[in-house]
């Protein structure tokens, strides 16, 4: 299997799980008014995203993993750079952290959502 033909290259690089080509996402990720756009269909397969209404609240258990990572890693991070500081300062450099990170865990977590449910074997079934 090439690498381009893999789910992690789908994940990364915002690409169709079936097809590996076309954008799922239609703008920048740091494209802060749109980050959150998505496409309907493949532009090269035309898959449909969105494969049942309220496909993507799934995404939300994603998400949350990827939220409680980023909180450890910034603790963490943030003791070993101020071990002496106050335990609410804490919550400030956590809360900061999350909301940098708003597009970046929204995105991230709708594309491996995706990817878990979409297969080339169940979408050639359906047409």
């Amino acid at each position: 299997m090439k690498k381009k033909d893999s789910k992690f290259y789908s994940i990364l690089n915002n690409k169709c799980p079936i097809c590996h080509e076309g954008d799922v996402f239609s703008s920048n990720l740091l494209n802060i008014k749109n980050f959150d756009k998505m496409h309907e269909n493949c532009s090269v397969c035309n898959h449909k995203y969105e494969i049942e209404p309220g496909f993507f609240i799934g995404a939300m258990y994603v998400s949350y993993g990827i939220t409680v990572a980023i909180s450890v890693a910034t603790s963490v991070l943030a003791y070993l750079i101020y071990p002496n500081t106050l335990y609410y300062m804490y919550m400030v450099y956590i809360a900061l952290a999350i909301i940098i990170f708003i597009p970046f865990t929204y995105r991230l977590s709708r594309l491996i959502w995706i990817n878990m449910f979409s297969s080339r074997k169940s979408s050639s079934k359906k047409q």
